[in-house]
Order: C-alpha cells, then sequence, then structure tokens
C-alpha cells in the first residue's frame, strides 16, 4: 500500500472521529476513565489491607486463644494429676484403716474371750468357794487359792480347745498354774 492508499483509508475515519469530538475530549475522557480506575484500584488496595488487618488480628486472637487453652488445658491436667493422687492416697487411707479396724475386730473378739474366761473363772471359784464354805472344810487360805487357780487352769484349759486362734499367754501369765505341793502360797 501507498501513501495514497493510506490517506484514503485514514480520512474518512478521521473525519469520522473529528466530527464526533475533539482529541482534547477524548484526551481528557480518557484521564477520567484511568483516574476512575486508579480510585477503584486504590478503593479495593484500602479494602484489601483492611480485610489483611483484619485477617492479622484474628490470627493474632487465635493464637492468644490457642495459648489460653493450652495453659487451660495444663492447669486441668494439673488438677486430674492432683485429684488421682488424693484418690490414691485416699485408697492407701482407706486400705490402712481396714487393716486398723481388722486388728481392733481382733483384738475386741481377744477381749471378749478374755471376759468370758475370767468370768467362767470366777464363776467357778465362786463355786468352789460356795462348796468349800458349805462343807466347813475351810482350812487355810492357802488351800483355797490353790483349788482356785486349778478352776483356772481348767478355763484355760478349755479355752485353748475352744479357741485355737485366741492368744493365752497373757492370761497365762495372769492366772498362773497352781503351786507344786510343799511351795507357800504368798
Amino acid at each position: 500500500m501507498g501513501t495514497q492508499d493510506v490517506k484514503k483509508y485514514f480520512t474518512p475515519k478521521w473525519e469520522e472521529f473529528s466530527s464526533h469530538g475533539e482529541l482534547e475530549d477524548v484526551l481528557e475522557a480518557s484521564l477520567a476513565s484511568a483516574i476512575r480506575a486508579s480510585a477503584m484500584q486504590m478503593k479495593v488496595l484500602g479494602e484489601f489491607r483492611t480485610r489483611m488487618q483484619e485477617q492479622r488480628k484474628l490470627v493474632a486472637q487465635a493464637s492468644r486463644a490457642d495459648k489460653e487453652h493450652q495453659q487451660a488445658m495444663e492447669g486441668l491436667k494439673a488438677a486430674l494429676e492432683s485429684v488421682r493422687t488424693a484418690y490414691e492416697q485416699m485408697e492407701a487411707d482407706l486400705k490402712e484403716f481396714d487393716s486398723n479396724l481388722l486388728n481392733l475386730t481382733k483384738q475386741l473378739d481377744n477381749a471378749n474371750a478374755a471376759q468370758k474366761v475370767a468370768a467362767e473363772a470366777l464363776e467357778a471359784a465362786n463355786k468352789e468357794k460356795r462348796a468349800v464354805a458349805g462343807r466347813g472344810q475351810v482350812s487355810r487360805r492357802g488351800d483355797l487359792g490353790s483349788e482356785k487357780r486349778v478352776g483356772q487352769q481348767e478355763v484355760l484349759t478349755a479355752l485353748r480347745s475352744d479357741h485355737p486362734k485366741f492368744d493365752v499367754k497373757a492370761l497365762e501369765a495372769r492366772f498362773p498354774p497352781p503351786n507344786v505341793e510343799g511351795e507357800e502360797d504368798s
């Protein structure tokens, strides 16, 4: 294409364009459009910055909440450990209490058996005393004491056979066997 052809082609286009407005109007319109686009970009950028700040705040809040949650969990773990330790101590105390209760029950059973033996021994001694007094044979105090001791030994023997778990050593020490003949009663 030659210059003439270019002029032919662009001349009607230029005339048509200039009839619609001046170049300044076009530049003004382009500039106004560019300003609007730039303003829109600034607005979008401002919104983006605002959202980024909000997101940073939310991340910081989430981080604080996570730290608080971790601290609360550590507190709960410590409290749970404390409760578990207290429970184990209570279990140990309960076992010790049960052991003490069992010992006290055995002691009570022994005391009841000893009281029964003492009552039986007293009854036997009183019976013997009445029998001797009734016969009029109370010659000396030593004879009565010797008979009383024989009765006590019979009760201790019966206690050993009837209650094999009962510890009669304390009763044997309290109620010794009668003196052998020829020994004086003190």
